[in-house]
């Protein structure tokens, strides 16, 4: 059996629930022609890496194998930007040279102690965000009504800064259950 497996920096708990608070706002002010999904709160993490269809009997050897991520120190994340990737409403995130950092040395880490089985999926640059939403109806918006749903989000959101202590090993949870994801493994950021 396969699954997909992402490893993620957490905002702290605190952070998330404000995050949430943030969310609710928008849903508040979002006009009735937008339909979305948003994150749950215990789901709004950071992607740094995705490792796409790893053997189940493998999670145990790559959990224990990202440790390392232990070894970056905490540090305030910073929105910059608030895009659409496709349906996905995603807050981008700086400090972009730190998360790459991160995922260059867990990459390297990753095919380590898997002898290159598996490696981090890349297509293009390297993007750390935060997912908060899914639109449902994308196809139905028209361009201004895209533009004036960012634009409430960006109120909300832009120059907001939350500080991550934990990473994670992440895995998406059954199509039923909320929250979506489950943790296979935390990590705590220490030097």
């Amino acid at each position: 059996m396969k699954t997909n497996i992402f490893l993620a920096a957490l905002p702290t708990y605190d952070n998330r629930l404000t995050l949430t608070q943030k969310i609710s706002l928008c849903e508040a002010k979002r006009s009735p022609l937008v339909r979305v999904q948003w994150t749950h709160t215990n789901d709004l993490h950071i992607t740094i890496g995705y490792i796409p269809a790893v053997q189940v009997a493998d999670l145990r050897t790559i959990a224990v194998g990202m440790s390392n991520v232990s070894q970056a120190s905490p540090f305030m994340a910073n929105i910059e930007e608030i895009k659409l990737y496709g349906t996905a409403i995603v807050l981008r995130l700086e400090p972009y040279q730190q998360l790459l950092t991160i995922h260059k040395k867990m990459n390297l880490k990753l095919m380590e102690v898997t002898q290159s089985q598996y490696q981090f999926q890349v297509k293009g640059r390297f993007d750390p965000h935060l997912t908060i939403g899914r639109l449902r109806n994308i196809n139905a918006l028209n361009p201004l009504h895209k533009h004036q749903f960012l634009n409430m989000i960006t109120e909300q959101f832009k120059g907001y800064s939350f500080l991550i202590q934990q990473a994670a090993l992440l895995r998406r949870a059954s199509e039923h259950s909320t929250p979506a994801y489950q943790s296979i493994q935390l990590y705590p950021l220490r030097c």
